[in-house]
C-alpha cells in the first residue's frame, strides 16, 4: 500500500508528527507508524524507572511547545497515559512489532517514492520520517572476544550491509533472529541460525511458524542447543568454533549478531544520508540530503540529547516542511496550528 507518510519510531517524536499530520488532514490511512517494539514509546517503558519523573525542561531545554502536544513534569506512568491519549484522540495508525530492515527511494513517474522492506512485508511512501531514539547499543558476546580484523564481517543488525548470495550465520533466537533469518533467506542468502537453547519459547507464533517451516522445507539450517566457545579469522571471513565437541568449526561470509540492543547509525547510513563528523546532515526542517526523507526527535539535537518537547517541536517543523514542499495539508500548508487549534496538553 502507498502510503503518504511513513514514520519509523512511536516514541515523543514519531508519534507527535503523526499527530501533526492528521491535523493536517492525513486521515482515513495516509500515514502509518512502524514501531519494531510490541508498544510505543519502549525507551521510556524500558530505560525510566518507575517513579522517575519525566521533566519538561529535560537538561535545560527550554519547556515551550510549539505544536499540538505539550506536557509537564509527569511520572512514567502519566507520561505513557499521555501518549495512549494522544493515539486515540487523533486515531492514530501504529503497526507494531513490525521491524524496518531496509529503505530506499526509488524514481516514480509521480515523484520520488521510498520502499521500506519491514518483518511485516513492504511498505511504500512518499514521505519518510525517522523517529527512531539513541538509547541502546548493540548487545555482544560475553563468552568469548571478536576479531578486531572481522569488523565488516560481524554485524549486530542487518541495516550495517547489504547482503545477498552469501553464507551467513545469524546468532540467536528471539523474534528479532528468526525475522533476520527470513529476510536474509529472501534476499538468496544461505542462512544457519545458532540457538542455544532446544525449544524457541520467545518467539511469537507468527515468526515460530515462519521459521520451522523455512528449516522443514530445507530452506535454512537451524543448530539447537549451540553455543560458539570463539570465532577466528580464517583468511578474512569468520570461522565459528563450537563448545559441542560434536560441531565441527565451520567458516561463513558473515555472522549476525541478534542479541538485543540497536544501532542507529546504521541504520541512517542505510539509507543513504549525508554525515560530517558530528553525525547525519540534515536542515533547519529536519530534511536530510535525500529529498523527503526526514529525521527528528533525539536525532536532530545532537549528543546533548533531547526532551521530550524538543521532539514535539522538531514534529512540528517537519510537518511544515512536508506542507510547503511535499503534500497537500489542510490549507494548503501546516494545519496543526491553523486557526482554532489548542496544543494538546497533560490534561487533555
Amino acid at each position: 500500500m502507498l502510503y503518504d507518510l511513513v514514520v519509523i519510531g512511536a516514541g515523543p517524536g514519531g508519534i507527535a508528527l503523526a499527530a501533526e499530520a492528521s491535523a493536517c488532514g492525513f486521515s482515513g490511512g495516509r500515514a502509518v507508524v512502524l514501531e519494531k517494539a510490541a508498544s510505543h514509546n519502549w525507551a521510556i517503558r524500558q530505560f525510566y524507572p518507575e517513579q522517575k519523573l519525566t521533566a519538561a525542561n529535560y537538561k535545560g531545554f527550554a519547556a515551550q511547545c510549539e505544536g499540538l502536544l505539550c506536557i509537564s513534569d509527569m511520572t512514567k506512568a502519566e507520561t505513557l497515559e499521555y501518549f495512549d491519549r494522544i493515539i486515540e484522540t487523533y486515531d492514530l495508525r501504529i503497526d507494531y512489532d513490525t521491524e524496518v530492515f531496509r529503505a530506499t527511494r526509488v524514481a516514480h513517474a509521480s515523484g520520488g517514492r521510498f520502499e521500506i522492506e519491514t518483518s511485516r512485508g513492504r511498505y511504500e511512501a512518499r514521505v519518510l520520517a525517522v523517529a527512531i531514539g539513541i538509547l541502546g547499543r548493540p548487545n555482544k558476546p560475553a563468552d568469548y572476544s571478536l576479531p578486531a580484523s572481522l569488523r565488516d564481517r560481524l554485524l549486530f543488525d542487518i541495516t550495517s550491509a547489504r547482503l545477498e548470495d552469501e553464507t551467513v550465520l545469524v546468532v540467536g533466537g528471539g523474534d528479532t533472529a528468526a525475522e533476520y533469518v527470513e529476510h536474509l533467506q529472501k534476499e538468496r542468502n544461505r542462512v544457519t541460525l545458532s540457538y542455544r537453547q532446544a525449544d524457541f519459547k520467545r518467539l511469537s507464533d507468527r515468526n515460530r511458524e515462519r521459521l520451522l517451516g523455512m528449516e522443514e522445507r530445507g530452506e535454512v539450517e537451524i543448530l539447537r542447543n549451540s553455543n560458539i566457545a570463539s570465532v577466528e579469522n580464517d583468511s578474512g571471513r569468520p570461522l565459528a568454533k563450537f563448545v559441542e565437541s560434536g560441531r565441527t568449526p565451520r567458516v561463513f561470509d558473515r555472522i549476525v549478531y541478534a542479541l538485543g540492543g540497536s544501532t542507529p547509525i546504521n541504520f541512517l547510513r542505510m539509507l543513504g544520508i549525508a554525515f560530517d563528523e558530528d553525525g547525519p546532515v540534515f536542515d533547519a526542517s529536519g530534511e536530510t540530503s535525500v529529498p523527503g526523507l526526514f529525521v527528528l526527535g533525539d536525532l536532530v539535537v545532537g549528543k546533548r540529547g533531547g526532551s521530550i518537547i524538543t521532539a514535539f517541536n522538531s514534529a512540528v517543523r517537519v510537518m511544515r516542511r512536508i506542507c510547503d514542499g511535499y503534500l497537500p495539508c489542510v490549507g494548503g500548508r501546516h494545519g496543526g496550528l491553523g486557526p482554532g487549534a489548542q496544543p494538546v496538553g497533560k490534561t487533555a
